[in-house]
């Protein structure tokens, strides 16, 4: 399903599938790699098997002049690298506006993001690189959409669900409109964050009207972090009009398939204790109170927890701290429909390789030595990690890998037992019985 960029490859690519993701921080960013650089990003795309990245941090002028010194136009709004890699970037960037909302946006060339950030220098009178290129700007949601599209640019909500910096984090709004005021109607797409799926989102009717996209915001250029979310897009030609089109739902061609995280996964799935970070689980007739990393309660008052949550009026029973929703839990408050969405592409739950193998070691860092070498020999044998996760077969995979082969079949059927993440830990894989 992904494509091949050759040196001819300069004109139209033909009618493809391509594999984006569309969010990620540079090496300038707060808490990331410095070797989040292109042609690291660039070399490791290939082994996950993405086709097209968002540059991130495109308001960051050390980072502009690293995108300056590294690619080159391709096609309108579209960089290839000067090295001949087979990547291909789109200007991207993030934006936290005065109520602590993170907000993804796309500019039609980095051109676009010099004068942008100049404009909002002398305007706001701020350092643009201050924030590592995720400025912090003094507008509301309202006016910053506005500015976007005046400059050629599209916009979103980032990460919508998590419980910080997000527009549907508790005690803040519970749908677009609250927030983006008349210009709601207008926003571009919703980014759905590595805790939620279309199906959770789908909860809120409001959102059917927009296209869901599913993005890494990965912060390191490791295997199981950069491309653990992206979109499967189908299109002609690869330019940034295309790209645009199809996000804004203003083309024939779209996103085929979302694939993201096992959103029980996600490090903010489950609700949690702001103070000790336990999370939160139902069962029915829970035996005991609190451990180590959980604290339980009875699954029948799972709605009553959640009201009184969101009312701060629950505590923690093993340390008095405030409780606070994770994304389950808040889509769960402010869900408007239990209807199924079938007009959604389809959505693929997926565990990065290096995940799985980390747990097949009973190796807690997917950084580890060991995790590494198998990685890279299951990829060079098999293919890109995306071919492994969703197409090839599964016996070719077992062949390779028994472990890896049971756990991705059990994978493709959502039929994995997960602990889920919460309170900034992630969950935890474990692996089938049989």
């Amino acid at each position: 399903m992904s494509i091949t960029l050759t040196e001819t490859d300069t004109e139209s690519r033909g009618d493809s599938s391509i594999f984006a993701d569309f969010h990620i921080h540079s090496c300038f960013s707060y808490a990331t790699s410095k070797n989040m650089t292109i042609p690291i990003i660039s070399k490791l795309s290939d082994i996950i098997g993405l086709n097209l990245i968002g540059t991130g941090d495109i308001l960051h002028s050390k980072w502009r002049e690293h995108l300056k010194t590294y690619l080159k136009v391709h096609e309108e709004g579209i960089y290839e690298c000067k090295e001949k890699q087979k990547v291909v970037f789109i200007p991207t960037g993030e934006i936290e506006d005065k109520e602590s909302i993170h907000h993804l946006f796309f500019l039609p060339d980095i051109e676009t993001g010099d004068e942008l950030s100049l404009i909002f220098e002398r305007r706001f009178n701020i350092d643009m690189n201050k924030y590592g290129g995720r400025p912090i700007l003094p507008v509301n949601a309202e006016e910053l959409v506005e500015i976007i599209h005046d400059f050629g640019g599209i916009i979103g909500p980032a990460h919508a669900f998590t419980p910080f910096k997000a527009i549907f984090r508790s005690n803040r709004y519970s749908s677009l409109k609250e927030c983006y005021g008349d210009q709601a109607s207008k926003i571009d797409f919703v980014e759905l964050g590595l805790s939620a799926n279309s199906q959770m989102a789908d909860q809120i009717s409001e959102l059917w009207n927009y296209t869901y996209i599913t993005n890494s915001d990965s912060h390191s250029p490791n295997p199981g972090k950069m491309g653990r979310e992206c979109n499967i897009i189908e299109i002609d030609s690869l330019n940034y009009t295309n790209v645009t089109n199809i996000l804004k739902r203003k083309d024939s061609k779209q996103i085929i398939t979302n694939v993201g995280l096992e959103p029980r996964l996600g490090k903010y799935h489950s609700s949690f204790c702001f103070k000790c970070r336990r999370r939160i689980r139902y069962e029915e007739e829970p035996k005991r109170i609190f451990n180590e990393n959980f604290i339980f309660f009875d699954l029948q008052d799972q709605e009553e927890l959640i009201e009184d949550i969101t009312n701060k009026k629950k505590r923690c029973p093993a340390c008095n701290g405030l409780l606070k929703l994770g994304v389950k839990d808040r889509i769960n408050s402010i869900a408007t429909t239990k209807k199924e969405n079938r007009n959604r592409p389809s959505y693929r739950n997926i565990v990065p390789i290096p995940e799985i193998l980390a747990v097949i070691f009973k190796i807690k860092s997917t950084n580890a030595k060991k995790v590494k070498t198998a990685y890279k020999e299951i990829t060079s044998k098999l293919g890109s990690e995306y071919d492994i996760l969703l197409e090839r077969p599964i016996s070719k995979i077992k062949s390779c890998n028994l472990s890896l082969g049971t756990v991705i079949e059990k994978m493709r059927g959502n039929k994995l037992e997960i602990i889920e993440g919460g309170g900034g830990v992630y969950g935890k894989l474990k692996l089938p019985t049989d």
